[in-house]
C-alpha cells in the first residue's frame, strides 16, 4: 500500500448530555488557533461498532504547553460516547477523561476544556447495532510554539534526483473529473518557489516522470495518492533509499465528492500531494501549519514552513 497518501479518515435533534461539564474559556490573546481535520473512522458515513480505529493520538509538538480541541460537532447513536482522555486503557479506554455523549443525537460547537500533555480522543460504544456518524474535530487552540520538521527531517529518504525538469504528462481522466486547474496550480506553486530549482514540463508521453490520473473509486479510502517507482518499476516504500525513476499521481474525484469537497478542498489535496513529488513527508504534529497537514483542508497553498523546506532540500 503506498504511503505518500492523503488519508481519509442519523442525527436526531437531541442536545448530547455532558458527562462531564463543558468549561466555556474564552481565548487567550497569546494562543495561536489552527485548523485540523481529525475524525471519527467512516466519516461522512457511520462509525463502526467492535473496531478500535476510532481512537486517534493528538500529536503535538513538545513545545506546545497547553492545548484545547474544538469539535465541530457530534453525532452519536444512544449509549455511545466520545472520550478525550490523557491516557489511554485497552480496557476501560480512558483515564482522566472528558466525556460527551449519554442519551445519543446531535452537538456542535463544542470547546475541550484546557489540556496540558499528550491526549487521545475515543469512541466508545455499546455494540448493540446502532451507529451514527460520529465526530469531526476541525480546530485546536494552542499556547506555546510550534515545532514543525524542518531540513532533512521534513523529507523521505528517497525522491528524483533532480526536480529542476521533470516532465509530466496528464490522463485525460484528469480532465474529465475536473483537476486539471488544481494540477497545474499546484505545479506552479512548486515552480514560482525563489531560491528553489524546480521546474515541470508537459508531456503527452505515458512514460513521463510523473503521471497523473484521476478515478472515481468512492470504496477507496483516500483523496489522492502519490506512490514513486525505481528503475525495474517496483514501487518504493517510505523508508527505502532509492532513487525515484517515475511517480504516479492518483486523484480520487469518488471520495472527494463523497467528502462535499469545496474547491479549497480540492486545490489543497492536489497541492499536497504535489508536495510529496518533490519529496515532502506529512507533519505529524496538529499545531504545525503545514500543507502537508493530512486529511481535508481549506488551506490551499505550501506555508512558510513548507516553502523554506522546499528551499533547503532543492
Amino acid at each position: 500500500m503506498a504511503f505518500y497518501r492523503s488519508k481519509l479518515f442519523y442525527s436526531c435533534l437531541v442536545v448530547l448530555f455532558i458527562l462531564s461539564p463543558i468549561i466555556s474559556v474564552s481565548p487567550v490573546s497569546a494562543a495561536t488557533v489552527q485548523e485540523i481535520d481529525l475524525r471519527s473512522e467512516g466519516y461522512p458515513g457511520n462509525y463502526k461498532e467492535n473496531t478500535r480505529s476510532s481512537d486517534k493520538f493528538v500529536t503535538l509538538s513538545p513545545t506546545v504547553t497547553s492545548y484545547r480541541l474544538h469539535f465541530n460537532r457530534i453525532a452519536l447513536a444512544n449509549g455511545d460516547r466520545v472520550s478525550v482522555s490523557s491516557s489511554y486503557s485497552k480496557t476501560t479506554q480512558e483515564a482522566g477523561t472528558i466525556y460527551y455523549s449519554a442519551g445519543g443525537g446531535y452537538t456542535s460547537d463544542v470547546w475541550t476544556p484546557w489540556i496540558t500533555g499528550p491526549a487521545y480522543v475515543n469512541l466508545i460504544v455499546n455494540n448493540d447495532g446502532q451507529t451514527s456518524t460520529g465526530y469531526l474535530i476541525d480546530k485546536i487552540e494552542f499556547n506555546g510554539s510550534s515545532s514543525p520538521l524542518i531540513n532533512s527531517s521534513a523529507f523521505f529518504p528517497n525522491s528524483f534526483t533532480s526536480v529542476s525538469n521533470i516532465s509530466v504528462y496528464q490522463s485525460p481522466s484528469v480532465s474529465t473529473y475536473g483537476y486539471s486547474t488544481y494540477v497545474s496550480t499546484a505545479l506552479n506553486q512548486l515552480k514560482n518557489i525563489s531560491n528553489a530549482n524546480i521546474g515541470f514540463t508537459n508531456s503527452s508521453s505515458t512514460a513521463a516522470q510523473v503521471r497523473i490520473s484521476a478515478n472515481n473509486s468512492r470504496d477507496i479510502d483516500y483523496f489522492a495518492i502519490v506512490q514513486p517507482y525505481d528503475s525495474s518499476g517496483k514501487p518504493i516504500n517510505e523508508l527505502a533509499s532509492n532513487t525515484w525513476s517515475y511517480a504516479t499521481m492518483v486523484l480520487n474525484h469518488g471520495v472527494m465528492t463523497a467528502w462535499g469537497f469545496n474547491t479549497n478542498n480540492k486545490q489543497g489535496t492536489v497541492t499536497h500531494e504535489v508536495g510529496h513529488l518533490v519529496s515532502l513527508k506529512h507533519q505529524e504534529n496538529y499545531d504545525v501549519n503545514s500543507i502537508m497537514q493530512k486529511g481535508k483542508k481549506n488551506n490551499t497553498s505550501f506555508t512558510p514552513i513548507d516553502i523554506a523546506n522546499i528551499q533547503y532540500r532543492w
